[in-house]
């Protein structure tokens, strides 16, 4: 069974037991590390960076994260090293998340996604592959992408 971390503040909380149930009849087990209900609070880039570490220390492959835009936590998890959060809008750019640029923490904006549609983009995503869809030249070349981005981070994380 895959296992997915999860994390969301105040502002993704309704959303969030949305994507945790969607997931959960899919089959994946979800770990919960944000906020679980309105009498705690946890800030934005508490759930994020919780959900980065655990993507970043390999505990976990992917992970989820949900604030109000998505804006802040995606800068939060990107300062993690492995950790390649995308801030998805519809269901292409949640495919292509994963099929161009082999991101590993999808991030929802409950204020801008209604969770039918964001079920639909974390199924999209969950589906997609690697490279999927491209010719081998261009398969060669993303890989070769996403390796540089990783010395990169290799570098600037010293």
């Amino acid at each position: 069974m895959e296992k997915i971390i999860i994390g969301s503040t105040r502002a993704g909380l309704t959303l969030k037991k949305d994507l945790i149930a969607h997931l959960e009849n899919k089959g994946f087990q979800v770990d919960d590390v944000g906020m679980k209900d309105e009498r705690e609070f946890v800030p934005y880039h508490k759930a994020a960076s919780a959900v980065a570490r655990g993507v970043s220390e390999g505990k976990y492959d992917k992970g989820v994260i949900i604030c109000g835009t998505g804006a802040g936590s995606v800068i939060t998890a990107a300062k993690f090293r492995g950790v390649y959060p995308v801030h998805v809008t519809n269901t292409f750019m949640a495919q292509q998340a994963k099929a161009v640029n082999n991101c590993n923490v999808l991030v929802f904006g409950e204020w801008l996604s209604p969770a039918k549609h964001a079920c639909l983009m974390l199924d999209a995503w969950l589906a997609a592959e690697f490279t999927e869809g491209n010719t081998d030249d261009w398969k060669i070349f993303l890989k070769n992408c996403v390796k540089e981005i990783g010395d990169m981070e290799n570098e600037n994380f010293k």
